[in-house]
């Protein structure tokens, strides 16, 4: 028997498998290749919208489906079909015009299934967009469709993003969920979406019931999914609160083959 039969690998992208020039790794490739060999079942749950997550399928080759929007969708790319998504309440808007109120200087970029929409443009926004390199529609927010947001994501400098996290659960906001997910970035996602809510969906869909699931993640926004596996992994560059989850941090960081080093340590428990 492989392996790495009954072995599922989940990793987040960006600051996990893509380093910061967001050029896959030939030795994270390799890797990969070698788990997939050995009868392992790899995908990718990340932040990114469909959009801009499809630039790396060609190359990761995944194995089931895959999980986008910090959980708001399981998308099936061989079938080309979504199994899952979840949207946003339409409070989303309201809590939207409450801190773009508050905070002027915030980046404002809102996700539907059909492309992004800036809503505001600032220089942490264009920062945004200019490591995604995707087309974009400025717009007020009074022209945008008020059903079928995948997530607001707000963008501010400075070390402030925590600001707009701590100003959101100090107004009380539950009709969505909120999550820091850059040095930058903040995002209001549908309630009870995360990657861990995902994670555990799709363990039920494929019937992993059986399987090992190993994650990785290095970021708050991982830190459910992380919880959810069997084996939680970090790579050396993760924050110190997702490295409390790990049962294994990489001595590697994203830019030096954390997940090769990962898929090794897997090796070595078999």
């Amino acid at each position: 028997m492989p392996k790495f039969s009954n072995t599922v690998l989940v990793t987040d992208l960006d600051g996990t498998l893509l380093p910061h020039n967001k050029i896959l790794n030939e030795k994270d490739l390799n890797a990969i290749e070698y788990f997939r060999q050995n009868g392992g079942i790899f995908t990718i749950a990340t932040g990114r919208i469909i959009q801009a997550a499809e630039q790396f399928f060609a190359d990761l080759k995944p194995d089931a489906p895959v999980i986008l929007n910090n959980g708001g969708l399981i998308y099936d790319i061989d079938r080309q079909k979504t199994l899952f998504e979840h949207c946003a309440d339409d409070a989303a808007r309201d809590y939207t015009i409450e801190l773009m109120e508050r905070f002027p200087e915030m980046g404002v970029e809102i996700n539907l299934s059909d492309g992004i929409y800036v809503v505001r443009m600032t220089e942490w926004e264009q920062l945004h967009l200019s490591i995604t390199h995707l087309p974009y529609t400025e717009k007020s927010l009074e022209e945008i469709p008020r059903n079928g947001w995948c997530k607001v994501l707000y963008s501010m400098g400075g070390g402030r993003v925590k600001e707009l996290y701590d100003y959101a659960a100090k107004m009380g906001w539950d009709k969505t969920s909120f999550v820091i997910s850059g040095d930058f970035l903040f995002e209001c996602l549908p309630k009870g979406c995360t990657k861990g809510s995902a994670l555990k969906e799709l363990w039920t869909i494929e019937k992993w019931n059986t399987f090992t699931v190993a994650a990785a993640g290095d970021y708050n926004n991982d830190l459910e999914m992380l919880e959810f596996a069997d084996i939680a992994i970090a790579p050396q560059n993760a924050q110190d609160i997702v490295k409390g989850y790990a049962d294994y941090v990489t001595k590697a960081t994203c830019q030096d083959g954390a997940i090769a080093e990962a898929i090794d340590y897997l090796d070595k428990l078999k």
